[in-house]
């Protein structure tokens, strides 16, 4: 491959992005193909311009359906454009942040405000809105004079707008307060943007008299008060545009909670809907001169259509579903704006326009969506580029080549790279990043140094950055200053987020309330894993009880207070500028040297990926628990071909099921799982119902029938290197686990943060109990004196639990500022009591049921098999441990995810029907509900074994992604696994006559093969343990 040809190919590279985002709709690429959604974009530009004549009413709003890569977020680009041409104003609404409707439309209204709807060098939206506003007003002259003064708008100025407006429409009176705030927002800084913000935000003032000196008045209007007025005042000069996108994330989001509610379920909840079908209405409704635009998933747009209130399909145009790919000319005129804008950046004359796709390729695009038909192209592209040789694409329609394990991507010369370090160096050393630190600048300068680093950082990780995007460039006094965004999957469009905000206020109201709007704006929640708020403060908060509160509720959800240092900053603007020069081998030096990975903030935070691999980097990867995915197990020996079939030891992480009756082998097989992870570095816990797996760590007297070539040095080793903890919740002769509410207080008493976390996690655990873990005032003013009691007993020195309880009895003077403190107190103590005599795992004697110590193997194991045994619970008792001991494991992984690590851990649950039955409901549901939708993104695999899959709660099979079925007895139980093995591509015809050992095996990538599979390698006789054996394995 010649030079020319290399800088071609590098060009196109980069105009392969089919992660398409937010920044997208605005700043959409040069590469808009007009027709290939023509339907859509005709209904689109009728409401525009019926939103243009009109002189209040908003047309009837439109709906775009379809599917992840359809292009429903590149069309929005498309509509920022149309409707500004029009002389109007885009929002995009994105709710994956959060769920109130009318608080995130406001949100985002007021933030897009602060943008530029126009393109690079045009004024914001809010700006533009003013000098309209202002003309209508009889003021133009007057604001631009404020304007050359450099000093911003008076009092007077904002009363003569206001004024002015009056005097042609007083139904605009109850808009005044919010006129004079969009005017202040346009143009103001400082305190003066921070009183216009609070007042568009819905926000208390700061300080009495702040609105006053404004001519405002001091209430509050809510979100929704302050959407009607904005559109209201908009509508005076121009349409707009409302664009509700990512009404999917709630859906999603709802339904996670739900799973950890009470009314788990296949549906998001009930409220959640309606609260989004009545929004929808009153927007369309309340807003003037709008076009309502809503891109979701079609079973998004179903759901809401069957479940909610009727009249909102009447709101909205007949929904729209934005297909494949239709023909073989939108495919090759999508492909060709790309790589003409990528060869004439280059400034190169390839081969030919679309080089190096062959023109009839495209002939197989139609049915494929624009995502996939992008995908395939980079694909082939990047394999050119690693194998040094130019090929041709002659079809789409096959998977990609993966390419050689090289690094993923073409070597850089060492020159290049040596004027790349000099340059970087040289940037570093001059850039000065104080400003950023000054609470005066933070908003402006924070920005875009946070996204360029976190740009950087995408680029370092090569194809697989490909799954993580930015947020463009927030508006005016944002509450957040950066968004990271990671899709979890494609096709439902689910979405991790990191969210970013430096906060240098020292006025500790001030640095609350941008506290409060980063929580608010990131999304974050208790139910929320995958949402995490990272707060940049270099000094001390305050200690008034209301910020301590939050940042405590910040650590509680899993968001982070951390330190900011200057030279992570240092680095990120000389990214920026590096950036902005366009090397062409700027992004090979990126994944070479990986400047932004290496800084503490985002090598310490975003370590959730591996370096990319080459063959010694994988060496090493591979020897380390747990890690490498070219680490497998053997699960069995194929019956057709007689060859070894086994599974990537990160396929667990996406959960197993194990169907199979009484003499199947199910019991060795998951035994030999279990044992298998070990082997390779990953610990286990596993439930034991029936005492046939507490002899994992019992080696055999002599070689078993049905070990393999192997088996027996294997077996050595799985006993030198695995450590096998057994554990009796219930029976104190062996080892007892209990639930402990209250951490080790004297460890963290030296440091304020981990305090904080200890208290956040002991106010968890107790407030239920308590009863006041609920929304009422009692409840609200009960959990504050436990809080307030947990503190005083924590600084006081700690102790046992007993001891706590006995404070709480006679809590002393001054521990709490609540009237009545010492009655409320005694009555958590009486509440908390009785929980310990209804529930002897709580607060009793034994050890804590900590993950962590369950995982954790001791010094010189690879290890750990921590086997719980039911023996000590009767049939009743067992759901509530399993509930509480999932939740436990629930948080810990939140806390601690794989960071690279394909598999975290491995959890066993065996005779799962018994615990989560398909009917009655039991205490366990609703958390192994949220595990089985959630542990994968934390790298813990769930394995679920059952006799009777037809018993078994049906998401839990829905949510395995590998399938094991042996022998089954009964013909209604060969039924339900033939019926889920049809749903997988296969049959398990022979299920009712297989012999012990035989499983129809399916996984990703594994059609249904029947296979032998291999005998354990810890003893298994016949017969289960009695009671007394396995108090003797537990003793300590």
């Amino acid at each position: 491959m010649n030079e020319q040809e290399e800088r071609a190919l590098r060009a196109v590279s980069r105009v392969l992005d089919w992660a398409t985002t937010s920044e997208h709709a605005w700043n959409p690429p040069p590469f808009h193909v007009d027709g290939m959604h023509p339907r859509a974009e005709r209904l689109i530009l009728d409401g525009i311009e019926e939103a243009s004549l009109a002189s209040r009413t908003s047309p009837l709003g439109v709906v775009i359906q379809g599917e992840g890569g359809a292009g429903k977020t590149h069309l929005l680009g498309w509509v920022r454009g149309r409707i500004v041409q029009a002389g109007g104003y885009f929002f995009m609404v994105d709710f994956s942040a959060g769920e109130n409707f009318w608080r995130r439309t406001t949100s985002a209204m007021v933030e897009d405000l602060g943008r530029s709807a126009g393109g690079p060098g045009s004024p914001v939206q809010a700006l533009v809105a003013l000098r309209s506003l202002a003309e209508l007003a009889g003021t133009g002259d007057r604001m631009e004079a404020a304007a050359e003064r450099g000093a911003g708008l008076t009092r007077k100025d904002l009363d003569a707008l206001v004024d002015g407006l009056l005097a042609r429409d007083r139904r605009l009176l109850r808009c005044r307060d919010t006129i004079r705030a969009l005017a202040l927002y346009a143009t103001a800084s400082g305190h003066a943007l921070d009183v216009a913000h609070d007042h568009l935000m819905s926000t208390e003032e700061a300080e009495d008299g702040d609105r006053q000196a404004w001519g405002m008045g001091k209430g509050v209007k809510d979100h929704h008060d302050i959407a009607v007025e904005l559109s209201t005042i908009l509508a005076l000069t121009g349409p707009s545009v409302i664009a509700v996108d990512q009404i999917d994330a709630i859906l999603g989001h709802s339904r996670a909670g739900t799973a950890s509610g009470a009314q788990a379920g296949d549906e998001p909840r009930k409220d959640v809907i309606d609260e989004i079908a009545a929004g929808l209405m009153a927007l369309r409704h309340a807003t003037q001169r709008s076009l309502c635009l809503v891109a979701c998933l079609p079973a998004s747009w179903s759901l809401i259509k069957e479940r909610a209130i009727g009249t909102v399909q009447d709101r909205f145009r007949t929904s729209l579903i934005l297909t494949t790919l239709a023909s073989a000319d939108i495919a090759r005129s999508l492909v060709e704006r790309r790589f003409a804008v990528a060869f004439e950046d280059a400034g190169c004359t390839p081969p030919g326009p679309l080089w190096p796709i062959a023109p009839d390729a495209f002939a197989t695009a139609p049915g494929l969506t624009p995502r996939t038909l992008l995908r395939r192209i980079s694909a082939h592209v990047e394999t050119c580029r690693v194998e040094g040789r130019a090929t041709l694409l002659e079809r789409f329609h096959q998977d990609p080549p993966a390419p050689p394990l090289t690094g993923g991507a073409p070597a850089v010369s060492e020159a290049d790279l040596a004027r790349l370090d000099a340059r970087f160096a040289g940037l570093r050393a001059q850039a000065d990043p104080s400003d950023a630190f000054d609470p005066a600048h933070e908003d402006e300068l924070a920005p875009p140094l946070l996204a360029a680093g976190l740009s950087a950082w995408i680029t370092e990780q090569g194809d697989a950055g490909r799954a993580f995007s930015v947020d463009p460039p927030p508006g005016r006094r944002p509450s957040l200053h950066a968004r990271l965004r990671q899709e979890l999957d494609p096709d439902s469009e689910e979405q991790r987020h990191w969210t970013f905000r430096m906060i240098g206020a020292p006025h500790p109201i001030a640095a609350l309330k941008r506290l409060n709007d980063g929580i608010k704006e990131s999304g974050l929640g208790p139910e929320k894993p995958d949402r995490c708020f990272v707060v940049l403060r270099n000094q001390a908060w305050s200690d008034g009880p209301a910020t301590q509160a939050r940042v405590t509720h910040l650590k509680d959800c899993g968001g982070r207070a951390l330190t900011l240092r200057a030279d992570d900053l240092r680095v990120f603007d000389a990214l920026r500028r590096m950036a902005a020069e366009q090397d062409p081998e700027f992004d090979t030096w990126l994944r070479t040297r990986r400047p932004a990975s290496g800084t503490e903030l985002l090598g310490g935070l975003l370590d959730a990926l591996p370096p990319e691999a080459t063959p010694d980097t994988q060496e090493q990867a591979d020897a380390l628990p747990g890690r490498g995915g070219g680490a497998v197990i053997p699960v069995g020996r194929r019956f057709d071909t007689g060859a070894d079939l086994e599974l990537k030891v990160e396929a667990l992480a996406r959960h197993t099921a194990v169907f199979a009756g009484s003499g199947s082998g199910k019991t060795v097989f998951l035994r030999r799982l279990v044992e298998e992870c070990a082997l390779h570095g990953v610990s286990s816990i596993v439930l034991d119902s029936n005492n046939d797996l507490a002899r994992l760590g019992d080696p055999w007297p002599a070689p078993p029938p049905g070990w393999g070539d192997g088996d027996a040095e294997k077996a050595d080793r799985y006993f030198a290197e695995t450590e096998v903890m057994v554990w009796t919740p219930g029976r104190s002769r062996g080892r007892p686990l209990t639930f402990q509410p209250l951490p080790d207080f004297a460890a963290v008493l030296g440091d304020r943060d981990e305090l904080d976390s200890a208290l956040g996690l002991a106010v968890a655990a107790l407030a239920p109990r308590a009863n006041v873990n609920g929304a009422s005032a009692k409840a609200r003013k009960g959990k504050a004196v436990l809080r307030q009691a947990l503190e005083y007993f924590a600084r006081a020195g700690g102790g046992d639990f007993t001891s706590f309880l006995g404070m709480l009895a006679d809590l002393p003077l001054g521990v709490s500022q609540i009237d009545r403190a010492d009655q409320i107190a005694s009555e958590l103590g009486q509440l908390l009591t009785a929980a310990t005599i209804n529930d002897p795992l709580f607060a009793g004697h034994g050890e804590p049921a900590d993950p962590e110590q369950l995982l954790t193997p001791s010094a010189g194991k690879r290890a750990r098999v921590s086997v719980i045994s039911f023996v000590g619970l009767g049939e009743d008792a067992r759901p509530g441990f399993v509930s509480q001991l999932q939740m436990a494991l629930f948080s810990w992984i939140k806390r601690n995810p794989a960071r690279g690590r394909p598999l975290n851990g491995l959890y066993v649950m065996d005779e799962a029907q018994s615990l989560v039955p398909a009917t009655p409901r039991t205490e366990a549901l609703a958390s192994t509900l949220t595990l089985a939708s959630q542990a994968r993104k934390y790298g813990l695999g769930l394995v679920f074994a059952t006799q009777a899959p037809r018993g078994l709660h049906n998401q839990i099979a829905g949510n395995a992604t590998t399938q094991f079925i042996g022998r089954m007895n009964s013909p209604t139980q060969i039924d339900v696994v033939q019926s889920l093995a049809r749903a997988r591509g296969g049959r398990a015809d022979r299920v009712g006559r297989l012999e012990v050992g035989q499983f129809y095996t399916v996984s990703d990538g594994i059609p249904e093969t029947l296979v032998r599979t291999p005998q354990c390698l810890s003893h298994h006789p016949a017969d289960p343990l009695t009671e007394q054996e396995i108090m003797r394995r537990a003793a300590p």
